[in-house]
């Protein structure tokens, strides 16, 4: 009898047991589940957040960027359309070579892309404005020389003159007639064409509106000088090609060599892209044909 009592204590302390456990497993479920959704939340509030800040950033930055270039384009759509180019070139980077960090590197490599595409513009429409800025500053000299003031040879220069130095100087002439004075309308001219040759120009004018000139005369040899200084620096680009160029051709062999390696034996290669031993040695490569694709452009590169 005392042995059966006994043995119904222990069934009741291993049943109570049994309930602790499965409260303690509870517990401790329901504190992981609460742990892990706080975490989601907080990601999730962190992404939005930081996307929040890129798509604001990059509406300032782009879309001011093409507004000075006189490109409209809207912004948001741009926005999504390079969302839609990362993520499809990231999926596409990790389903053909498997590896997250590919797929990584390809999305920096892409997220970059506006700023280098904006930056090449701005550098276009800069070239394609000192090309036409010696034939801007003698259209002014030849219409002061004709008898016609400062404000109507700006307005000549802009009708005559296609994009981008027509609608600079277009720009110049709607400022004055705004009422704008000369001086800022000329300072506002510095300010968007980051030139020398507008900075000459803009000076000569300013100069001589203070104390007076033959300001005909000082544009023409203005205009002479940016001419020759032109062929000058034409001279000087035709004699360094062949050094850029080199530049061009250092940089790419490597990555064309480590290509054409990886599609003859991919096996021996894949420890380059599966280990990160292999990836400090792609950083290092990359590191050092981008100081000496610098140090050779610097080389080659003479200012006039």
């Amino acid at each position: 009898m005392a042995a059966e009592l006994v043995s119904a204590q222990a069934g009741l302390f291993d049943v109570g047991a049994a309930h602790l456990d499965v409260a303690h497993l509870s517990a401790v479920l329901l504190g992981a589940f609460i742990s892990v959704a706080l975490a989601a939340a907080s990601l999730v509030n962190a992404v939005r957040l930081q996307g929040a800040r890129w798509r604001e950033r990059f509406g300032a930055d782009l879309g001011l960027g093409l507004r000075q270039s006189f490109v409209y384009l809207d912004v948001d759509r741009l926005f999504m359309l390079n969302l839609l180019a990362l993520g499809a070139a990231a999926g596409g980077v990790l389903w053909l070579t498997g590896q997250a960090m590919a797929a990584f590197i390809a999305l920096l490599a892409l997220g970059a892309v506006p700023g280098v595409a904006l930056a090449w513009l701005r550098r276009e429409r800069l070239s394609k404005l000192s090309a036409q800025w010696p034939d801007a500053v003698m259209l002014v000299a030849s219409a002061l020389r004709a008898g016609s003031s400062l404000a109507q040879g700006l307005g000549q220069a802009a009708r005559e003159l296609p994009a981008p130095a027509g609608l600079e100087l277009s720009l110049a002439v709607r400022e004055q007639r705004l009422g704008v004075s000369l001086d800022d309308a000329m300072a506002h001219l510095e300010r968007r064409v980051r030139l020398e040759a507008v900075t000459l120009f803009a000076a000569s004018v300013r100069i001589a509106q203070e104390t007076g000139g033959n300001l005909a005369e000082t544009l023409e040899r203005l205009a002479d000088t940016l001419r020759r200084k032109a062929s000058l620096e034409g001279k000087i680009d035709a004699l360094t090609a062949q050094g850029r160029m080199q530049g061009w051709v250092m940089a790419a062999l490597p990555l064309a060599v480590g290509a054409a390696l990886f599609a003859i034996e991919p096996q021996a290669m894949s420890p380059l892209v599966s280990t990160w031993q292999g990836w400090c040695v792609c950083a290092g490569v990359l590191l050092l044909e981008g100081l000496g694709l610098y140090f050779i452009r610097k080389i080659v590169s003479i200012d006039v």
